[in-house]
């Protein structure tokens, strides 16, 4: 399973590449989908991400919910040797640079004095996916062990932001992955499966 997983991140992140060169400012497209996502999302509290390297820029879409009423919020990583940990999520405003620095990985992430919140939506990035929800990341495991950890807390909504063309037929997946609630591209957003939820 790792060597086919390998080998399938290969392939994705060079088409994730071509997609991002290709389409630059393809983050702008995602805000017209923001209507069709459930109801609830105007007032929620919003994970993010700052996008690294070639990953879809969900910054459009975050300040456009951000207009509508919800709460933005950041991840931190655990530090390299902290193999088991999760995310940890922090109130910031993704357009202001001087609440961030480079994480152990190299991904810009807020600081760690902002305040700590739980999302209630968990934008997620990645290398590809399956209209089954599956999805193929970075292979460190953090949304993984995040979200099965929100998860077991309380309802929390999944969405997988992509370019289209990171969609395969299908993702190999483990007991341990976590599935995507919602797949949102520049092309279309739509629900996976009723796994969790904002009423």
């Amino acid at each position: 399973m790792i060597e086919v997983k390998s080998e399938l991140r290969s392939a994705l992140i060079v088409a994730r590449a071509k997609a991002c060169a290709d389409a630059p400012q393809a983050g702008d497209a995602l805000v017209a989908h923001i209507s069709a996502l459930p109801d609830g999302v105007q007032n929620a509290v919003i994970a993010s991400y700052i996008p690294f390297k070639t990953e879809m820029d969900p910054r459009p879409m975050m300040r456009a919910l951000a207009a509508q009423g919800a709460k933005l919020c950041l991840p931190r990583t655990p530090p390299k040797g902290g193999e088991g940990a999760g995310l940890t999520f922090h109130l910031c405003d993704p357009d202001d640079p001087s609440l961030f620095e480079k994480s152990a990985w190299g991904v810009m992430e807020p600081k760690a004095h902002l305040p700590l919140v739980r999302p209630d939506i968990v934008l997620v990035p990645l290398l590809g996916f399956d209209r089954a929800g599956h999805r193929l990341g970075q292979g460190q495991g953090h949304y993984d062990r995040t979200l099965q950890a929100l998860r077991a807390a309380g309802p929390v909504l999944a969405i997988g932001v992509a370019f289209a063309a990171q969609e395969v037929e299908q993702i190999p997946f483990e007991a341990h992955d976590q599935r995507l609630d919602w797949i949102i591209t520049p092309i279309e957003a739509y629900p996976i499966a009723t796994q969790s939820g904002i009423e």
